[in-house]
């Protein structure tokens, strides 16, 4: 259910005065990038023709990012002072180097490392610190890349930071045109745009500067205009950049970007042929080395891909730690060199010529789980692993047969988290079941994924929203039946059970059904906060009575920390006597946040 008190993701509110822009303003809009790039992650994939048509971009984009979020989030809770812009940067660009996916990962971690690396002066973050970073991004991403080509992400960077230039250069010029009095003394510049409306100003310049960028990033690379597509990383990169432009300007960037449409596919054109076969393997990996082995690292691995063993090198990283990315027909190769360099860890290899065909398509991304001696090897079985928040929950879906990923509330399993959870089933196919609004994106590109880099594996996200809907699900997974026909199953009975909690206000808050004062009881229905009430089971039976009122056939009660003595069997007795025919079955969860966590069958 959603909190109360907005969290990191929650959207923006335009205040009367501009909020000075801090590490917690960075993290929301971080968030909000991150919500609508994974609403867009199968688009991006269909439009990935480039380097390798293998419909990963949007995916590797969307889990890249999400590392990146969960460092920043380490970061800001972590013991002592709250960091600065430029830390929280640090921290975004740190966690996208250790969780970059695919080719398009690594260059958006490095585009992050060149804003946080960029000189910013003065203490507050206006336009021309955005345009600083922006410049700096650039510039380093473009140093990452052995050989760098036109119409790609990079071009679209580059866009995004000379527009956010011009834009700063316009705001002095508007400065400079304030008159001067016949008394000849200047007065003092009012200041025409604050240090917030300059980076709105500059966010927007940026946004417009990448998307013109992006449109014409068909008429510089013949692979996307044969192709009747704009680059897709590109694509990636607006996402994020126009999801800046709303924040800043007091916009909800999800709800701005929910109905939009952002690039159109000509899907039923062939993708071009190569002049060259495509590298048969894609290598990633982690690498601890000094800069004098990585600069030798670097020249080796060019030379190898100049002489024809691969392309679509990319190395980004510094400070000792290195992400390598290569496309190669003989994987031993830049593993050897990482080896000869320093410490490798982190090893990916994707066999690339397995994972896509020809043409604009939509398959599943082109990364398998991470190389690593602890993966235990796959049998033929059929498992489900589901997040629980709480204890007796976790207990309950133990028992129901679930392999249970325990999270903290605040903190949901991250992309990883996903992976080592589905390893250590030890099954050839998994079903995850999220059980949370967010984490259904991250869950279902994590299936993706795997399901892509490892053949003989299946994995499929059930978009359970919330617990109760969790519990729906696998009360109907049966393993006998077909792998598709069971998901299909257990999707139609998360999909049937709508879902409702209630939840005691710690502050004063404005919400949908009015200013509730600190100590009532707020009764959720679906993701909207629908009354409030003095008492929990009044709060209870409430939400019970308007979910009913569509109809309904069971009631799935799970009880929390604090509530109050008799409250559920007060709810239980009242729908037997109101509703007769609907079945109440009741769960000791344990969650917090919520006293009751309601589902209706």
């Amino acid at each position: 259910m959603p909190p109360t008190v907005p969290g990191p993701d929650a959207p923006p509110e335009r205040p009367a005065v501009a909020a000075p822009v801090d590490a917690g303003a960075l993290r929301r809009w971080a968030g909000a990038a991150l919500a609508v790039l994974g609403r867009h992650r199968e688009e991006i994939d269909a439009l990935n023709v480039f380097p390798i048509a293998d419909a990963d971009t949007g995916t590797n984009m969307y889990l890249t990012f999400e590392a990146a979020c969960r460092a920043l989030d380490d970061r800001l809770t972590a013991p002592g002072p709250a960091p600065s812009v430029p830390e929280a940067l640090q921290a975004l660009a740190h966690g996208a180097l250790l969780g970059a996916r695919g080719n398009s990962g690594v260059i958006l971690s490095q585009l992050l490392r060149g804003a946080a690396g960029a000189r910013y002066t003065g203490s507050a973050v206006d336009g021309a610190a955005l345009a600083a970073g922006l410049a700096a991004a650039a510039e380093l991403a473009y140093e990452a890349v052995a050989r760098p080509a036109a119409g790609t992400i990079l071009t679209v960077a580059s866009a995004a930071a000379e527009a956010s230039s011009a834009a700063v250069v316009a705001i002095g010029e508007l400065a400079a045109r304030i008159p001067v009095p016949a008394g000849g003394e200047a007065l003092p510049v009012p200041n025409p745009l604050t240090a917030n409306d300059s980076l709105a100003y500059v966010a927007q310049a940026a946004a417009a500067g990448a998307r013109e960028a992006l449109g014409r990033t068909p008429d510089q690379l013949d692979v996307l205009r044969e192709a009747g597509v704009v680059d897709a990383g590109g694509l990636g990169l607006v996402v994020i950049l126009d999801t800046l432009a709303a924040y800043t300007g007091g916009l909800d960037p999800r709800g701005a970007f929910r109905q939009r449409r952002l690039a159109a596919v000509r899907a039923a054109e062939p993708a071009p042929t190569r002049a060259r076969p495509e590298p048969e393997f894609e290598v990633i990996y982690l690498l601890e080395a000094t800069e004098s082995a990585m600069a030798e690292l670097r020249r080796g691995l060019d030379d190898f891909c100049e002489r024809g063993g691969g392309d679509s090198l990319v190395v980004v990283g510094g400070d000792g730690l290195w992400r390598v990315h290569v496309h190669v027909d003989d994987a031993g190769f830049p593993l050897e060199a990482g080896i000869a360099a320093g410490r490798p860890r982190d090893i990916q290899i994707t066999h690339l010529a397995s994972q896509h065909s020809t043409g604009v398509h939509t398959a599943s991304p082109a990364e398998p789980l991470t190389v690593s001696a602890a993966v235990p090897t796959v049998r033929a079985t059929r498992a489900v692993v589901a997040v629980a928040y709480g204890e007796g929950i976790a207990t309950l879906l133990e028992e129901a047969g679930a392999h249970v990923l325990r999270a903290e509330p605040g903190r949901p399993p991250s992309a990883a988290d996903f992976e080592r959870a589905v390893a250590l089933t030890r099954a050839s196919e998994v079903v995850l079941l999220p059980n949370d609004t967010e984490t259904t994106v991250v869950a279902a590109a994590v299936a993706e994924r795997l399901s892509a880099g490892q053949p003989s594996m299946r994995v499929a996200a059930v978009p359970a929203k919330v617990t109760v809907q969790g519990i729906a699900a696998l009360a109907v997974h049966e393993p006998s039946r077909r792998f598709d026909a069971d998901v299909v199953a257990m999707t139609a009975a998360a999909g049937a059970t709508r879902y409702g909690a209630i939840e005691v206000a710690a502050t004063e808050a404005w919400t949908m059904a009015g200013v509730c004062r600190p100590g009532q009881v707020l009764g959720h229905v679906e993701n909207d906060v629908a009354l409030i009430e003095d008492d929990q089971a009044a709060a209870a039976e409430a939400v019970l009575e308007r979910m009913l009122s569509a109809g309904g056939e069971m009631v799935t009660l799970v009880i929390g920390d604090g509530t109050e003595p008799g409250m559920p069997e007060a709810v239980t007795d009242r729908v037997r006597t109101r509703h007769p025919v609907v079945d109440v079955v009741v769960y000791d969860g344990g969650q917090t946040g919520y006293p009751l966590l309601i589902g209706v069958e």
